[in-house]
């Protein structure tokens, strides 16, 4: 499942969370109800949000079993400190997680970034 709160072009999201609490419901109500495996939680961070007030409703998340966390605070124009600062504000409240870029690659990335966002990627998913 990826959590989206939607593009109006440009890289303009329609609405930027005000923290994950609603994603946090969202998926627990999903994962109450599903009668199908769920494989992972895709959970976008913008790209200005690594305080804790933006990450503390995930220690109420209720993952299942097979169920894992992806934060998506991969921001190209961030670089690793900002991820750094993300990660440190996460694991207060989410133990355990996988990490991607805010809403994918292939929707705004242009081809000549690819190789500095996957670089990128790679180095922050040793530190997480």
């Amino acid at each position: 499942i990826h959590v989206c709160y939607g593009d109006a072009g440009e890289d303009k999201h329609y609405v930027n969370p005000r923290d994950t609490g609603v994603m946090v419901a969202f998926h627990n109500a999903i994962a109450s109800r599903a009668r199908h495996a769920i494989a992972w939680i895709h959970m976008p961070v913008p790209k200005e949000r690594d305080d804790e007030a933006y990450f503390a409703p995930l220690s109420d998340l209720r993952l299942r079993p097979e169920t894992e966390l992806m934060l998506g605070l991969i921001h190209r124009l961030d670089g690793i400190d900002g991820a750094r600062r993300k990660l440190e504000a996460a694991r207060k409240f989410a133990p355990a997680f996988g990490v991607g870029t805010e809403c994918g690659m292939g929707r705004y990335f242009a081809p000549d970034t690819m190789p500095e966002v996957f670089a990128l990627h790679r180095k922050v998913a040793m530190l997480a």
